[in-house]
């Protein structure tokens, strides 16, 4: 009897011995605190560029680099349900799955596809998402991108002399650079959409053939923001930067918005100019009848360089409409140039135009050039009460030319910068009578006191709706109908 308690007790103790063990090996099976993944890539892209219904799987590895087994508590698509991505992991077509192992030092696939409809007008150019796994309580992400249209994509690619017609949109990711001595060539109609890291480099020539009706417009590549109840912002993309080098590029019934996104060391502006290496006879860059609007820093901006600008309607920007640094040689002949501020645009400091014949390089130094800057038939204003800034440093000579223009201010031109023939400086910002800057409306009232108080510039005949100027001409891009 006493052996048979004994026995009984022994086999007791040996199962309360090995459930123990049991329940301690599962709790130590799995990485509990703590651990990381590391993947074969940090990006899934879709590199396919679509022209009917496609449908693309890729595949990537999570590595498990812990020395014990984990447990993925869940992989997911950030998108949920709505993804238009699916997944496949260990042989299950899923969105969102639970407790995912991985051995020690090993590792599993997930398989990832995609399908999209690139004649839907709804879809953006790049469709995004991401993959997301969750261990021990941190997240980490794989992201998803995969092209959404039917386009011409331009891959941080170096452009060869040749000419974009208008058979279907071209979008710019991680920039692009027209090399010297080539051209780009850019017929009417033609439509360039800029993912939010990108800018279009020139160190060649850029000829853009717009038209009234079919004007070539450059954007952001962001269509969604339409569904969030505006189409228009500033900063998503990075803007034209003409280098040093670059000649003669001439713009016509170009539209660019939205740019004036820092991407690089360069100052962003929606055309940002630099000097050339020799003086040469025309305009490093003319534009003609373009409009550049909601650039969130400068709207056009020039080092030193030849800028010529003939019935430009430049608007809406967070620092300068127009800015000048470091001297150069500027036109500008029928230009309206105003900002009042707008959706992420705080014209609270800022003048519309500052024309200045130096660039600060630091508290006490500037680098200073030659200056020769002409204003006809321009209007300059906005919502400040001064909305030209004139200065000069150094011995560099500075010309400023101002004939037949409006300029808002509430202290006289400086006469000791400023050279004015029939200007009207006026502190009233409504003084020009626009049907509604609200709207990015310029066009004069039919009461406007522009009407009639330009200068006749032989060769510009038309306004920016291709109305014909009479003589005298209304100043600003628009004639006072």
């Amino acid at each position: 009897m006493k052996l048979s308690m004994l026995k009984i007790t022994v086999f007791a103790l040996m199962g309360i011995w090995f459930a123990l063990s049991i329940s301690s090996c599962k709790k130590d099976k799995f990485l509990t605190n703590g651990g990381d993944l590391s993947f074969s890539t940090d990006t899934l892209k879709f590199d396919t560029v679509f022209t009917s219904l496609g449908n693309v799987t890729r595949s990537f590895k999570v590595f498990n680099t812990n020395n014990k087994p984990i447990k993925l508590s869940q992989i997911h698509l950030e998108g949920g349900s709505t993804s238009p991505f699916r997944m496949n992991i260990n042989g299950v077509p899923t969105k969102d799955i639970k407790d995912v192992e991985i051995a020690a030092n090993d590792s599993i696939y997930v398989f990832c596809s995609v399908t999209v409809d690139p004649t839907s007008g709804n879809l953006p150019f790049l469709v995004n998402d991401k993959v997301l796994f969750t261990l021990n309580g941190k997240t980490r992400d794989v992201p998803l991108i995969a092209y959404g249209q039917d386009a011409h994509y331009i891959v941080a690619e170096e452009l060869s002399s040749q000419t974009w017609i208008n058979d279907k949109p071209y979008v710019i990711i991680h920039s692009a650079l027209i090399d010297s001595p080539e051209v780009l060539t850019i017929q009417k109609g033609c439509r360039i959409y800029m993912h939010q890291d990108s800018k279009l480099y020139v160190h060649g020539t850029l000829k853009i053939f717009g038209t009234k009706e079919d004007s070539v417009i450059f954007q952001g590549d962001r269509l969604d923001r339409d569904y969030f109840g505006y189409k228009d912002y500033p900063g998503e993309w990075g803007g034209l930067v003409f280098l040093r080098g670059s000649q003669q590029s001439n713009l016509n019934y170009c539209v660019i918005k939205n740019a004036g996104n820092a991407t690089d060391a360069f100052t962003p502006a929606a055309i940002n100019v630099l000097p050339p290496w020799v003086p040469l006879g025309g305009p490093i860059v003319e534009l003609n009848n373009c409009t550049i609007a909601n650039s969130s820093t400068f709207g056009l901006l020039g080092f030193n360089t030849n800028i010529r600008a003939n019935n430009c309607l430049i608007h809406t920007c967070g620092l300068q409409n127009i800015a000048t640094l470091e001297g150069g040689e500027y036109e500008f002949n029928y230009c309206t140039i105003a900002t009042y501020g707008g959706l992420g645009i705080n014209h609270a400091q800022q003048p519309s135009v500052a024309i200045l014949n130096y660039r600060d390089i630091s508290l006490t130094e500037f680098v200073d050039n030659n200056l020769t800057a002409n204003f006809t038939n321009c209007i300059i204003t906005g919502s400040l009460d001064d909305e030209l800034f004139a200065y000069q440093k150094g011995s560099s000579s500075y010309n400023l030319v101002m004939k037949n223009c409006f300029v808002k201010r509430v202290t006289a031109l400086p006469t000791n910068l400023v050279t004015a023939t029939n200007c009207t400086v006026n502190d009233n910002s409504n003084y020009p009578q626009f049907v509604d800057y609200s709207k990015w409306d310029f066009h004069p009232e039919t009461t406007s006191p522009m009407k009639g108080a330009g200068i006749d510039i032989p060769g510009i005949i038309i306004d920016l709706d291709q109305k014909s100027r009479p003589n005298p001409p209304s100043i600003g891009c628009y004639e006072v109908q």
